[in-house]
């Protein structure tokens, strides 16, 4: 196995066949997307079983709770391309923030996609906490914000009743590498807990542009057979349309996760 360094943020993994790994290479996996927050696997072929194999580096791979798995493997996502109207992922995120424990790793498997458009970003929330202002660091240090699944539901069809909040922190500790990232998602923060909501909305705004600067990104260009896993506590990611009515395909799961702290 080796590795080539992408940029500010991830890494891409060589010479290795997912469905054929040895036991000597899970613990440089493992350790690579710790270094790295996102790690790139090229020219793989991989079936539903494939990914949910693979996943369990990880964790448990997980249901979703609003969007429907595919046939005899519910949890893994299809994610096609419907138009750019219908195109729901183009906003900075981490995924399923509005869960009580968000899950630890995203993957995402290119079965077909276009020539041009359709790149997805990645930021790291490590190096945005780094160089955050540190008088605003110190006045939100242990500070929760309010995190809310009622835009995904209402975008699913669900009813608004049904919504759910959940606290966590603004800057996450990472359970294995000790650092802080923020955890600020624009996608499912409402508010910050305890101040008034002008204010609230005046510090979102702020994180969020720190979030997404250009200096902490890596872009990635797919081409059939990408695996991308990332590191959902100390990563967001935005996904570009710019394909028309091309055809692209992937498949996505996530795996079990701790409560942020």
């Amino acid at each position: 196995m080796d590795i080539k360094e992408l940029g500010p943020i991830g890494a891409e993994l060589t010479n290795l066949d997912l469905t054929q790994l040895s036991k000597e290479d899970i613990p440089h996996i493992r350790q690579s997307f710790l270094d790295y927050s996102v790690i790139v696997f090229r020219n793989q072929n991989l079936n539903p079983i494939d990914l949910k194999n693979i996943s369990r580096l990880w964790g448990e791979a997980l249901i979703h709770p609003v969007f429907k798995g595919i046939e005899n493997h519910p949890e893994i996502i299809e994610i096609r391309n419907y138009g750019e109207k219908y195109h729901t992922n183009a906003h900075w995120h981490s995924d399923v923030t509005f869960e009580e424990c968000p899950p630890d790793a995203t993957l995402l498997y290119s079965l077909e996609v276009p020539e041009e458009g359709g790149d997805t970003l990645f930021s790291s929330q490590y190096l945005a906490y780094e160089d955050l202002d540190m008088d605003l660091k110190s006045s939100l240090s242990g500070k929760l914000a309010i995190h809310s699944n009622i835009g995904v539901l209402m975008l699913s069809g669900g009813d608004p009743k049904d919504a759910k909040t959940v606290e966590h922190p603004i800057f996450r500790e990472h359970p294995e590498t000790g650092k802080k990232a923020l955890y600020v998602t624009e996608a499912f923060v409402k508010s910050i807990k305890d101040l008034d909501s002008a204010e609230s909305r005046r510090i979102l705004d702020l994180l969020y542009k720190q979030a997404s600067k250009e200096e902490y990104i890596y872009r990635h260009k797919w081409s059939n057979g990408d695996l991308v896993v990332w590191d959902n506590r100390s990563v967001q990611h935005y996904a570009e349309h710019g394909y028309g009515d091309a055809t692209r395909t992937m498949h996505r799961l996530t795996t079990s996760g701790s409560k942020p702290f």
